[in-house]
């Protein structure tokens, strides 16, 4: 990916990233307890359970938390993936048994980026520009801070 295109579809993976950090800390931590992405989706579950005449009202609650939650990691996961992409492979380096030109798909990216933000880092793809070791450990701080924090979320419910 060209180096403009590429540092816009990084920012707009940066942009991804901030919103629903936006919305993780807009639900869990203001005293309003919603952000606008958590309760578009929870109200849009409720008036669902409304028309299938409440018969869904007991698992309507938890189903929300667990897809808001989902959708919380699904974006921030695709987020970084965007970040990451347009640097594969330069900007990282690779395990001895992987081909580096191979691995600089999208789904490389991914890839990544699921490993990174489950703090699982199983080293076959490491980042090897500055910046890049940077971004990596602060997505695994967050995917650790989320994590921490939906299963808070939930245990209060």
């Amino acid at each position: 990916m060209s180096g403009g295109v590429g540092w816009l579809v990084s920012l707009a993976g940066a942009g991804l990233v901030v919103a629903v950090l936006r919305d993780v800390f807009r639900t869990l931590w203001q005293p309003s307890g919603r952000g606008k992405v958590s309760r578009w989706l929870t109200a849009g579950l409720w008036r669902l359970a409304g028309r299938a005449d409440g018969r869904l009202a007991a698992v309507t609650g938890p189903l929300a938390l667990a897809l808001v939650a989902a959708l919380w990691t699904m974006t921030i996961i695709l987020g970084w993936a965007l970040i990451y992409w347009p640097h594969l492979p330069s900007g990282f380096s690779y395990g001895a048994s992987l081909n580096a030109a191979e691995r600089a798909g999208f789904l490389d990216a991914v890839y990544l980026s699921v490993v990174t933000v489950a703090t699982l880092g199983f080293g076959d793809i490491v980042p090897a520009d500055g910046w890049l070791r940077i971004a990596a450990p602060l997505e695994a701080v967050l995917g650790f801070t989320l994590l921490t924090s939906v299963v808070s979320w939930i245990s209060q419910v």
